[in-house]
């Protein structure tokens, strides 16, 4: 081979090596630095993987009364009535309180009418299949950061609420590829919260409560719990409940209380009720 002809592959060869070195290092080190500028500040700032329900163990008392709302079993403390016992519909048709004065109430329990993804939460799986969001190479990087591709809404929200960014190999492109799409998702579907301010709040109970989001599963339902102080100073408790075979769908169950306690333990109760 002539001289000029081995320099001229020598110098393709390099190219190629050099191409295939970049196309690597855009879908990975690189992808990584863009995700760090772009997206992984609004999940280190203050934002923490979901954790399990920490109160999970808490004892009821045994005063208690067995209460059923919209499809909805718990139980609450005795003289819970109905705050608009006339209406039959919607959200007013699925609140109990302890006392009609706002100012002297001590509990209030919201029960929401059933819902779907599309009503407010985002789109459903079924959009991101259309798109082809969970394609072959989402789910082999899923599988290689040990997370199973979701077969639900809940199991896709699970998945955005408990994935963990920093088990991500930055050398792999499968694994970041995975990791930059679920940051996506979780930005898209990132739950709205529902407040309802009905229960004037005393500091002395809620002063120390920080705003944290859990999930807990009691084999019945499974549930996304968020805490924090409302407006008015009261303690709230926001669950998003599943039924297990029902997974696609979901009920908003509200608890504000002056005390901590008493809404944990109602939480604790709280399943889907039995045909």
């Amino acid at each position: 081979m002539k001289k000029g002809a081995k320099i001229t592959v020598g110098v393709l060869a390099a190219l190629t090596v050099l191409g295939g070195a970049g196309f690597y290092l855009s879908q990975t080190l690189i992808k990584w630095k863009l995700m760090e500028y772009e997206i992984l500040p609004v999940f280190t700032d203050g934002e923490t993987v979901t954790e399990p329900y920490p109160y999970a163990d808490i004892e009821v008392p045994d005063e208690f009364r067995a209460c059923s709302i919209k499809g909805i079993d718990f139980e609450a403390p005795d003289g819970l009535f109905w705050m608009y016992p006339d209406v039959t519909e919607g959200l007013k048709s699925g609140i109990i309180v302890d006392n009609d004065n706002v100012e002297k109430r001590e509990l209030l329990v919201c029960v929401m009418d059933k819902g779907e993804p599309e009503d407010e939460n985002g789109p459903d799986i079924d959009h991101f299949r259309e798109v082809g969001f969970f394609d072959k190479r989402m789910n082999k990087g899923l599988k290689k950061l040990g997370y199973e591709p979701p077969e639900n809404y809940h199991d896709m929200i699970f998945l955005c609420e408990t994935f963990d960014y920093k088990k991500c190999n930055k050398f792999s492109p499968s694994e970041v590829n995975a990791m930059y799409k679920l940051m996506e998702l979780k930005a898209i579907m990132v739950p709205s919260m529902l407040l309802y301010k009905g229960v004037s709040g005393d500091e002395s109970y809620t002063e120390d409560v920080e705003a944290e989001r859990y999930y807990y599963d009691n084999g019945n339902m499974k549930s996304f719990i968020t805490q924090t102080t409302g407006e008015n100073g009261a303690y709230e408790l926001n669950l998003e409940v599943y039924d297990v075979n029902d997974l696609d769908n979901w009920q908003n169950v509200i608890i504000l209380s002056k005390d901590p306690e008493v809404a944990r333990q109602i939480a604790k109760t709280v399943q889907i009720a039995e045909d």
